[in-house]
């Protein structure tokens, strides 16, 4: 077989495709956990090294509380987006780092399915970062004196494998979204298998969505189950021998009607053989 022609370009969208498909793959492995608890450790993990293997040296995800100067701590949030290289970490435990909330970009609350419910927690864990007190100083860079930063919003978003309105995702999650209050908006979501949407401002609920055409919903059905027993043909001109398999040969261009007149003779070997009979 001969090599493919060096094209010098690449696909961008099917690679990111695979990775999508890569994603669920180990998302629908960790369903396999009837533990709650370690599903949604496997399914933070698989999140946390995506981001990691993409995001710059410069930035960071991890599991995490949010602390401020007044001593005020957010939530667990399931992944937070900081800034490794100036801010430090204030208490950096295996159980869950505590980050300062001016090195803060973005949360992200992680859920295997996403619906009303799960969408109005996200809400809450993301007024629980927005409401702590982010401050901004001078600072010295490349013996210059620099002027404090203005602190940006923290985005808020909700990942999740699937929806729960598989079939309505669109039109029922504006919904959901719209019983949240400012502090608890979520600027982008994602359920893998069914679509993204996004929350642009100035209007909050202006959703923008990206369906997922090529995925299915639901696992591909199951190939027809195969004969007990494979047909055998007999050699032309030899007869069966009881006179119900005479007629079992004659039906045997409908193999259902072949076992149902079976059925009515027990007293017969239970393998059919099909006979071809000669024309009178």
């Amino acid at each position: 077989m001969g090599r493919h022609p060096n094209t010098c370009t690449i696909d961008l969208s099917a690679m990111f495709l695979q990775v999508q498909q890569e994603m669920l793959s180990h998302l629908a492995a960790g369903e396999l956990f009837e533990h709650p608890t370690a599903a949604g450790a496997v399914t933070e993990h698989h999140w946390l090294a995506l981001f990691n293997s993409y995001l710059p040296q410069r930035y960071r995800a991890a599991s995490a509380f949010i602390v401020d100067a007044d001593g005020d701590r957010s939530r667990q949030i399931d992944i937070a987006i900081y800034d490794n290289l100036y801010s430090p970490l204030l208490f950096p435990d295996a159980a869950g780092l505590h980050i300062p909330t001016e090195s803060v970009y973005a949360v992200f609350e992680v859920k295997q399915d996403l619906n009303q419910r799960l969408i109005y927690d996200a809400g809450l864990k993301a007024a629980s970062v927005r409401r702590l007190r982010r401050t901004s100083v001078p600072v010295l860079s490349a013996g210059r004196r620099r002027a404090a930063v203005r602190c940006r919003s923290i985005l808020a978003r909700i990942l999740a494998l699937r929806s729960g309105w598989p079939t309505k995702f669109a039109k029922r999650l504006p919904d959901a979204l719209a019983l949240l209050a400012p502090d608890e908006r979520l600027d982008l979501g994602c359920a893998l298998r069914d679509g993204a949407f996004e929350c642009t401002p100035p209007c909050l609920h202006a959703l923008h969505f990206r369906g997922v055409p090529d995925l299915p919903h639901a696992p591909p059905p199951r190939p027809p189950p195969r004969p007990r027993h494979r047909p055998r043909r007999r050699p032309q001109g030899l007869r069966p021998h009881p006179p119900i398999l005479q007629e079992v040969g004659q039906a045997s261009a409908c193999p259902n009607l072949a076992r149902r007149c079976l059925k009515i003779a027990p007293g017969y070997p239970s393998r059919i053989d099909f006979a071809v009979l000669p024309r009178q």
